[in-house]
């Protein structure tokens, strides 16, 4: 599979450029054609392979996928509910599809016209989603293809834009909570780093010109200072060798699953994380089992999709109890993330056989807890930052005056 680059002129003589996606190059000079386009200039852009390194493999990803995991989001729900819009009015697929690559550009573009070549050959609008699962999760697929099989495509992708929306709302929620606290600490931190190597060290120097011994506080300030000027190439390889290390332990399954583990267990953070994971959880389930999907594959779809391992490790239990027959209360009563309440209401919700509605009102419930948790995690994370930063900075003063002070003292 590759990506060509072209200049075309269109049927009515104006010209266009963009990228397309082909597995050859005749294959995509026929593509051009068959939308009606003169070509007059034609080259290969990028080539996916599976031959690179590693780290190559991510970079070529990481420019293939043209934005963040967030803006993808926002484009997949943008897609959802517009080709749900021009369905209902009665547009056939492939013209809705050529209606919505006519306002996109770039990635997105060669993306969007990948779908609707593969749709023109005679793919389903599905498979031809689950060909960019950068873009199209298991989760939306699962819930696009019972509306294509069932007839109410544009009603699965109506459904599928409103909790695209919500699932960004969350995140937004919880983006916004971590940005103060975060600004406040990077301040913190280049305040302290600015005076322990540029002010701190004009300072001792006047300091020890008088000749005096320096206090214990100033000469432990002193051997960071020194330590940090004179070994700060060091340190940053040494701040380097321990990303790198914690990124290569997060690349494997089980370093991910020991960190998503301790996530769970910290104070504060853990439960704000449990319920958030809990209000997706209800939240993907009710947008799929209202889509028609399956309980049994509905839970697979979300797994599938499913970040947290811890989580997923849950649902995989939640699973095999279903297709054995269990119930669902006593297989989670040991769980991480779902408390007995959750787990009792979902067996409850699937034997009487509401469980769409009820996991409704479960994400709006948890939502609202998800609010408070959010509002107690930063009313106790920016207090504690304060204050850390408060005594470091009130150390780096009080190490600074005390031989000021001292000298004062003598001289009177």
């Amino acid at each position: 599979m590759a990506v060509f680059s072209y200049r075309a002129v269109n049927p009515a003589g104006q010209p266009q450029a963009g990228t397309l996606v082909a597995d050859t190059p005749a294959e995509a000079r026929r593509l051009l054609r068959a939308r009606g386009l003169r070509i007059q200039r034609f080259a290969e852009a990028l080539r996916r392979t599976p031959s690179v390194s590693r780290v190559g493999t991510r970079l070529v990803a990481t420019i293939w996928d043209g934005a963040s995991a967030s803006r993808r989001a926002e484009r997949v729900a943008e897609f959802a509910r517009h080709l749900a819009l021009l369905l209902r009015t009665g547009v056939p697929l492939a013209e809705g599809l050529d209606v919505l690559i006519g306002q996109t550009t770039g990635t997105w573009e060669t993306v969007l016209g990948d779908v609707r070549d593969r749709v023109n050959r005679g793919s389903s609008l599905v498979d031809a989603l689950g060909a960019h699962p950068r873009w199209f999760d298991a989760l939306f697929l699962s819930a696009a293809r019972v509306g294509e099989q069932a007839g109410a495509l544009d009603s699965a992708l109506g459904q599928l834009a409103l909790y695209l929306k919500d699932q960004g709302t969350l995140r937004q929620r919880l983006t916004t909570a971590l940005v103060y606290p975060m600004i406040l600490a990077t301040m913190g931190v280049g305040v302290v780093l600015f005076l322990m190597s540029y002010v701190i060290p004009q300072l001792l120097v006047v300091l020890q010109s008088s000749g005096r011994p320096l206090p214990t506080s100033t000469a432990m300030l002193k051997a960071l200072s020194d330590a940090l000027v004179a070994y700060w190439p060091w340190l940053i390889l040494i701040l380097l060798a321990t990303v790198g290390a914690g990124s290569a332990a997060l690349s494997s399954r089980r370093g991910r699953g020991a960190w998503h583990r301790a996530l769970l267990r910290m104070p504060v953070l853990g439960p704000l994380l449990a319920k958030t994971l809990v209000a997706r959880f209800a939240q993907q389930m009710a947008m799929l089992l209202g889509s028609g999907v399956p309980f049994t594959e509905a839970v697979a779809a979300v797994r599938r999709g499913a970040r947290n391992l811890v989580l997923a490790g849950e649902l995989k239990r939640i699973e095999q109890a279903v297709e054995a027959g269990s119930d669902i209360a006593p297989t989670l009563i040991d769980s991480r993330i779902f408390p007995p309440l959750v787990a009792h209401l979902v067996a409850v919700g699937q034997n009487t056989g509401e469980l769409t509605e009820m996991l409704a009102q479960l994400r709006t419930g948890y939502e609202t807890e998800v609010d408070l948790a959010i509002t107690r995690f930063t009313a106790a994370l920016e207090p504690l930052l304060i204050v850390v930063m408060a005594a470091g900075i009130g150390f780096v003063i009080f190490a600074t005056l005390m031989p000021i002070l001292e000298v004062t003292r003598v001289m009177q």
